[in-house]
């Protein structure tokens, strides 16, 4: 069996396409339950794929080791290795820790079922069946890495990205509430109001930041974050990004990754902990 003959599976490219459309149309438009889930669904199609058409010898485990390496994914373990990461790309991985992301470990036996029993999908050799299993090679490389990538919402000088998530057990108009009665605004923004692709955020002002005797010793201009309800019961609250009194761009990644680290401990004090 030629394991590259199944980038042009039709599943294959269903799930590529609908990979693509999720991460940037659906989840920047709508952002709920089901968005957060179909990148999941459609990845672990992909992934195992696309690593047996590189190592055609991994087709009779690759389905086994990407179930094993999204287990470990979504859980903290990783979390130091992305803060790691962070520090040192221009760019910041993005991961959420939603145990219930696990149901889409169920298709994993349609991908090694792919690789190793079902029928190869009859492909014509030539330059131009080449060229286009590359194009979709390199389609798929794009969209399992785009999806962990943070989506950019704006860059103010002195912003810093934070990526964390937290699960409250809490309607998301509860937790808007719980904000306000702290005394904070909480503003929505829309893409949609703003015709473009970034997903909808919501931004809350001035938050002060006090130290063990109460007394101010900091203040962060704005924090934006997104708020996505999931089966009506538990609201995930994931702080994107924060801003500081800076007038020019941050440039040292060590630096930023310390601050990061300095305001997500912050805010996990000064805020969340108040909304659990």
């Amino acid at each position: 069996m030629n394991a590259k003959n199944q980038l042009l599976h039709p599943l294959f490219l269903l799930c590529l396409f609908l990979l693509l459309l999720n991460d940037f149309y659906l989840k920047p438009v709508f952002a709920n339950g089901l968005t957060g889930k179909l990148s999941d669904f459609a990845g672990l199609i992909i992934f195992p794929v696309f690593i047996a058409c590189l190592l055609p010898a991994s087709r009779k485990w690759i389905a086994l080791v990407s179930g094993i390496l999204f287990l470990i994914w979504k859980t903290p373990l990783v979390t130091p290795l992305i803060e790691w990461l962070n520090g040192l790309m221009p760019f910041a991985i993005h991961r959420v820790i939603d145990y219930s992301d696990y149901w889409a470990l169920l298709v994993l036996p349609v991908a090694h079922r792919m690789l190793n029993g079902a029928a190869t999908p009859k492909v014509y050799t030539g330059w131009l069946v080449r060229a286009g299993r590359t194009a979709i090679a390199s389609l798929a490389f794009f969209g399992v890495c785009a999806t962990s990538v943070a989506p950019k919402i704006e860059d103010p000088p002195g912003t810093i990205y934070i990526g964390q998530s937290y699960r409250m057990k809490k309607r998301k108009h509860e937790v808007i509430a719980m904000i306000q009665s702290l005394g904070y605004n909480v503003d929505h923004h829309s893409n949609k109001a703003q015709k473009t692709l970034m997903r909808d955020y919501y931004q809350t002002d001035n938050i002060i930041i006090y130290n063990d005797d109460s007394k101010p010793i900091d203040t962060i201009l704005n924090v934006k974050y997104s708020l996505s309800e999931l089966d009506k019961k538990y609201t995930y609250l994931e702080i994107i990004n924060v801003t500081i009194d800076q007038k020019k761009p941050i440039q040292k990644w060590e630096v930023l990754k310390s601050l990061s680290k300095q305001y997500e401990k912050a805010l996990n004090k000064q805020l969340i902990r108040k909304l659990k």
